[in-house]
C-alpha cells in the first residue's frame, strides 16, 4: 500500500455507511491508499465495513461542536433566503415547505423568527445570500477550526470524502482542510436535496447522481464552477446488479414466514414528517386487498428511522395478511438519521424484497428507483386519508424533484382509496402498461451504466 496516499472518509450518519462504505468504492481504493474514518457514530458501526472489505483503517469518533447563536442565525437566515429564492426561481411554492421550524424553546423560536426576517431581506439579491453565507463561515469559532486543523496535520490525508453534504457541523473540518490545501469532496445525499437549500458544507468538488442534478446545481448554486460538479452517479443501486445476493423464492419465504404460493406486494413506509398518515395508507391498502388474500400477501418494510408504534394497530389487525420485515439497522440511539446505522445484511434483505415482490406501494419514496433496478413497478399513493389542511399529497407531489417525471409515466398512481384494488391487480397483470417509462426515468435520475459508479467515484476521491 502506498504510504503517501491517504484518504479520510467523513461519515456523518449511517446512510453514508450503507451507500458508500459497503459499496465497491473501498474495493477500488484499499490497495491504493491508506484509509481513515472520522464519524459521529461509534466504531461498532464500521465493523461490517472491516469484515466486508477485509481491511484495517484508522478511526476517530468525532463530536461535532454546537454552533454559536450568531453562527446559527446567519446560517438559518441564508437557508431561508435560498428557499425563497429557489421557490421563485422554479415557480414552486412547495420548496418553502422545507423550512421546518423546530418546536423548541422560546429562545430558538425567536432565532428562527429573526432568521426569517433577515432571510426576507437578503433573498431579494442573490449576492446578499452569498455574503451572508460567507458571514456565517467567518463566525465559526477559530478555535474549533484550529483544533481540526491540528488533527488533520497529524493525520496528513491527501483527500477527504464526505458521504453527504447536509450536516453543518462538518463545515469547520472543511475550512481546516482548505487552509492545509487538502482536497475535499462531498456527495449530494439524494435526488431531492438540491432545491431544499441543504448544501451545508463548502467543498472543492461535489458528486451528483445525474445530468438532472448537475443542471440543478447550475440553477441553485451558479457560483460553483461546473467543473467542480462531478457527474459520477451514486453506488447505492449497484448492489441490485449482483445476482449472487439473490436468495431463492423458497428461501426468502421460509426466512420471513411468507406464503410462497402468493404474489407479494411491498408497502414501504415513509418517515413521519413526509407521511404523517402512513399508517392509514397501510390500513387502506390492507383493507382493499384483503378480499384477494388467497392470491396476494403484503410485506411491510418501515422507514429505517421510524420504529414508532404508529403502525402497530394495523399490523395487529391484519396479522394474518401483512408480514412486517423490519430494516436491519442499529436503532439504540433515538436520534433519527444521524444516530442510526445499517447492518450489512440489510442490503441483501432489501435486494430480495425488490427481486421477489411484484410491486412496491408508497408515498413518493425513492424505493421506486430501487424496485426499478429490478424492473419492478411502483404505485404512488395520491389521495388524502386525513382532513389535515396543513398536509396533502398534492403538496408532496408538487415537490421539485417530481418534476423530473415531466411527460414520462414511470410510476402508477392510486388517486383514491377505492382504486387501490383495481390498480394493484392491473399492475400485477400488465406492469408495462402502467409504468412504461420506468427505465427512462431511472436513467434520467441516475448515471448509467450503474456498475461503473463506484469505480468513477473512487477515482475522483483518489
Amino acid at each position: 500500500m502506498p504510504k503517501d496516499n491517504h484518504i479520510l472518509f467523513l461519515v456523518p450518519d449511517g446512510v453514508g455507511i450503507k451507500n458508500y462504505l459497503y459499496s465497491e468504492i473501498i474495493t477500488h481504493i484499499k490497495h491504493k491508499a491508506k484509509i481513515t474514518i472520522w464519524s459521529t457514530l461509534p466504531l461498532e458501526a464500521f465493523e461490517d465495513v472491516k469484515k466486508l472489505h477485509q481491511i484495517e483503517f484508522g478511526y476517530k469518533q468525532i463530536k461535532l461542536q454546537p454552533e454559536s447563536v450568531l453562527t446559527r442565525l446567519f446560517r438559518e437566515a441564508s437557508t431561508y433566503a435560498r428557499l425563497k429564492h429557489n421557490a421563485k426561481l422554479k415557480d414552486n411554492p412547495t420548496i418553502l415547505m422545507n423550512w421546518r421550524k423546530p418546536n423548541y424553546n422560546l429562545k430558538v423560536k425567536l432565532l428562527y423568527k429573526l432568521a426569517e426576517v433577515l432571510g426576507d431581506y437578503i433573498t431579494s439579491n442573490y449576492s446578499r445570500i452569498l455574503k451572508f453565507e460567507a458571514k456565517y463561515r467567518r463566525h465559526i469559532p477559530s478555535k474549533i477550526i484550529s483544533s481540526y486543523k491540528k488533527d488533520l496535520e497529524g493525520l496528513s490525508p491527501n483527500s477527504i470524502f464526505i458521504t453527504h453534504q447536509r450536516v453543518p457541523g462538518i463545515m469547520p473540518i472543511c475550512m481546516a482542510a482548505q487552509r492545509l490545501g487538502i482536497k475535499t469532496t462531498t456527495a449530494i445525499f439524494s435526488w431531492d436535496n438540491l432545491p431544499k437549500a441543504r448544501l451545508a458544507v463548502k467543498t472543492d468538488d461535489y458528486i451528483v447522481w445525474s445530468q438532472w442534478m448537475q443542471d440543478e446545481m447550475k440553477d441553485y448554486y451558479p457560483e460553483i464552477p461546473q467543473e467542480n460538479v462531478l457527474l459520477l452517479g451514486t453506488p447505492q443501486f449497484e448492489f441490485y446488479l449482483d445476482k449472487s445476493r439473490v436468495w431463492s423464492r423458497k428461501e426468502f419465504a421460509e426466512k420471513y414466514g411468507l406464503d410462497n404460493r402468493k404474489k407479494w406486494i411491498c408497502f414501504s413506509g415513509d418517515d413521519v414528517t413526509t407521511s404523517p398518515y402512513d399508517q392509514d395508507f397501510l390500513n387502506d391498502v390492507a383493507e382493499s386487498l384483503y378480499s384477494k388474500r388467497d392470491q396476494v400477501q403484503i410485506i411491510f418494510r418501515r422507514c429505517p428511522v421510524d420504529f414508532s408504534k404508529r403502525y402497530d394497530e394495523v399490523l395487529d389487525k391484519y396479522s394474518n395478511f401483512i408480514v412486517s420485515i423490519d430494516p436491519l439497522w442499529n436503532i439504540e440511539a433515538e436520534t433519527g438519521w444521524t444516530g442510526y446505522f445499517p447492518k450489512y445484511q440489510d442490503i441483501n434483505m432489501q435486494i430480495n424484497l425488490a427481486y421477489h415482490c411484484e410491486v412496491v406501494v408508497n408515498l413518493g419514496s425513492t424505493m421506486a428507483l430501487d424496485f426499478a433496478t429490478c424492473n419492478k413497478p411502483c404505485l404512488y399513493l395520491n389521495y388524502n386519508p386525513s382532513a389535515d389542511a396543513s398536509w396533502s399529497t398534492e403538496k408532496i407531489y408538487n415537490f421539485q424533484h417530481f418534476r423530473s417525471m415531466q411527460t414520462l409515466k414511470p410510476v402508477g398512481w392510486i388517486n383514491k382509496k377505492d382504486s387501490i384494488l383495481e390498480q394493484v391487480m392491473r399492475v400485477l397483470d400488465s406492469p408495462e402498461d402502467i409504468v412504461p417509462d420506468i427505465q427512462l426515468w431511472k436513467e434520467k435520475l441516475v448515471l448509467h451504466p450503474l456498475n461503473k459508479n463506484s469505480e468513477k467515484i473512487a477515482k475522483a476521491i483518489l
